[in-house]
């Protein structure tokens, strides 16, 4: 017996020492740092056609697929009423800036008067490093629906 484990110690020494070599690597998300974000984004209220347009420039476009408009209804935007829409645009076909109408019924209610909407714009890259990834958030810009 003394034998036996004189023999397997230094087996099971070097099988723990090969299965936990990368154990002490933490995870890194360096990779998501490289992901743009849009610029300029501005959203203005259309009288009438009750309607908010929002315009945005994207630097790199290189494998973005979509943009997806986020809208609140609080200055400290995680705090409201978030909702979000897919853009649908043809991003190979554009050019710069971009652009996207939604009626205000689409973020508002009917029967809301007036309210300062919060928007905001993520590129959603779909490529070799992202797949179906929303990129970070353009810095926030805000629009005051005044329906008369």
């Amino acid at each position: 017996m003394k034998k036996i484990v004189i023999l397997l110690t230094p087996i099971v020494i070097i099988a723990l020492a090969l299965g936990c070599s990368k154990d002490h690597d933490a995870p890194t998300f360096d990779v998501y740092k490289k992901a743009a974000s849009p610029l300029n984004v501005e959203a203005t209220y259309d009288t009438v056609n009750d309607a908010v347009n929002i315009t945005w420039e994207m630097a790199d476009t290189s494998g973005v697929i979509d943009y997806m408009i986020v809208v609140s209804d609080s200055s400290v935007f995680a705090d409201g009423t978030i909702k979000d829409f897919p853009t649908n645009l043809d991003v190979n076909s554009l050019v710069q800036p971009y652009a996207s109408t939604y009626d205000a019924a689409t973020f508002i209610e009917a029967d809301v008067d007036s309210i300062i909407m919060y928007y905001t714009v993520s590129a959603v890259f779909d490529n070799v490093t992202f797949n179906n990834y929303i990129g970070p958030r353009a810095i926030v810009d805000s629009a005051l629906v005044l329906r008369k």
